[in-house]
């Protein structure tokens, strides 16, 4: 194959309820200094605390997540200003399926369908970028990924894992009844 490995940056938008938590916190921040001010310096500590849950929070809330793929697999790395951490590694021979998340063929990983599986979402949040499911694993325990794939990661991911293509599954791979 010999094609350069290619690599999406993710980086997740934040949740309306993540801005109106770190809005409550910098109100309750604020509260507690004026009580530290005008009752007694006792509330200064909860106000110095609420300041510190307000910055860390802000800090551990920012995602970015990095898709590289290469010649054999697809890597998920978390990255943040501490570092990269790798999520997952995924093989392409253990890719079982591959849609868009409303398809029809992800209804029985969906919450609620007939198989189970553990789901990690790794997508940006973002209402205008269309998301796709990729079911994985090797033998029982399988897990769902949720990714933002650009159109030639979508189609390399396809042609890299032979045999899946919208929407199907291996058969070699499926398990037996």
């Amino acid at each position: 194959m010999n094609e350069l490995p290619l690599i999406i940056s993710v980086s997740r938008v934040p949740r309306p309820s993540e801005k109106v938590l770190r809005g409550l916190m910098a109100v309750l921040a604020v509260f507690f200094l004026l009580q530290g001010i005008v009752f007694s310096s006792a509330f200064m500590l909860p106000c110095f605390c609420m300041t510190a849950a307000y910055f860390i929070y802000g800090h551990l809330a920012r995602r970015e997540y990095e898709y590289t793929l290469d010649e054999k697999e697809l890597k998920i790395e978390r990255v943040s200003d501490m570092g990269r951490r790798m999520l997952h590694e995924i093989p392409y021979d253990e890719i079982r399926l591959i849609c868009r998340a409303d398809d029809p063929e992800a209804a029985p990983y969906k919450k609620g369908g007939s198989v189970r599986v553990k789901k990690y979402d790794y997508t940006s949040y973002r209402e205008d970028v269309p998301y796709y499911t990729l079911i994985a694993g090797s033998g029982s325990p399988l897990f769902k990924v949720l990714l933002d794939l650009t159109p030639e990661a979508l189609s390399r991911l396809r042609r890299s894992s032979a045999g899946v293509g919208k929407g199907k599954e291996r058969t070699r791979e499926t398990a037996p009844r």
